[in-house]
């Protein structure tokens, strides 16, 4: 089928519109295009060129001075091994607690923190839940561990004073787990709670008034115009926490000790263990590798989750 001249000329005039628009917005936005460059470049290098080193999975790198194509051996090893299914469970159980009593917290806190109406009170209450954020884990680990000390630690002070024998907190499995999931809402919790806050102060104001107009009080206000308004946020965050939620490292790393393996010792610590310690470098990245793919499915599954409750998809 010919082409109409016509035709052919107006599709040429569109195109050469749309190189011309984009050109234009290039030129407009050069400055923010320049500040990307940093970022992007950081990205490829750390987070993308190391990916090639996935291809170790598939050999026996550490183990042997000749490196061989070893195909699904190492895969095997690790399907077969106690050591990594007691590792895989232990940071489903974290991750798990770490999701059911962290993601609602920063939503509570933030509407009560929107409810004061004292400036300062409510600036200096954000400064100290968001403060604890900036701290690195060994600083938390150190804090944690003073702070439960069986010996001068305060809560177990408070334990003594009602008679009962103190707790060894920091080296008992049946109460490790819940320390790391305390420690990791209390460093964490602040930047959740920032984030909600932000979004509520960005709600119009004409849409309380419509349901004052209506009838609504403060519950019918909550129910009905900001956690409506805070669906995209929450499915945003959502997303994030799920995508780092089988990452647990530093925290473990920092604060575990012998006694407390059995409940502690997760993924990435045990493909440490197997890497760097042990040297069998390829059986770690066979480890890290399946961490990686089981957070895809994660991510994935929690976005089409989120599609079909909140209506908000993020990818």
């Amino acid at each position: 089928m010919k082409t109409n001249p016509a035709q052919l000329s107006v599709q040429n005039s569109i195109q050469s519109n749309r190189k011309s628009e984009l050109k234009s917005k290039i030129k407009r936005q050069r400055a923010v295009l320049l500040l990307l460059i940093p970022g992007v470049v950081w990205y490829l290098i750390f987070k993308y060129a190391p990916m090639a080193g996935a291809i170790a999975a598939f050999t026996d790198y550490g183990t042997r001075a000749d490196i061989s194509f070893t195909g699904l051996e190492n895969f095997k090893q690790l399907f077969g091994s106690p050591g990594f299914w007691g590792a895989f469970r232990n940071t489903l159980l974290i991750s798990l607690y770490n999701l059911l009593f962290y993601f609602p917290l920063p939503i509570i806190l933030a509407l009560l923190m929107n409810e004061i109406v004292i400036t300062r009170i409510k600036r200096a209450i954000q400064f100290v839940v968001y403060i604890p954020h900036f701290f690195s884990w060994v600083v938390i680990g150190a804090i944690f561990s003073m702070v439960l000390s069986p010996s001068n630690g305060f809560v177990n002070q408070i334990i003594s004073a009602f008679g009962l024998e103190p707790q060894y907190f920091m080296v008992d499995p049946k109460w490790f787990r819940s320390v790391l999931v305390s420690s990791y809402i209390w460093r964490d919790v602040g930047y959740g709670t920032i984030i909600y806050i932000a979004t509520i102060s960005s709600i119009d104001e004409q849409l309380y008034d419509a349901a004052t107009v209506d009838g609504s009080g403060y519950w019918g206000k909550l129910l009905y115009v900001t956690l409506p308004s805070l669906k995209s946020t929450i499915a945003t965050v959502l997303l994030l926490t799920v995508a780092r939620i089988l990452l647990i490292f530093e925290q473990v790393l920092v604060m575990y000790v012998p006694p407390v393996y059995s409940v502690s010792e997760v993924l990435t610590t045990y493909s440490f263990t197997e890497g760097l310690l042990n040297g069998n470098i390829g059986y770690a990245t066979a480890v890290s590798l399946f961490t990686a793919v089981i957070s895809a499915i994660l991510v994935i599954g929690c976005n089409k989750a989120s599609k079909k409750f909140l209506d908000e998809s993020i990818l």
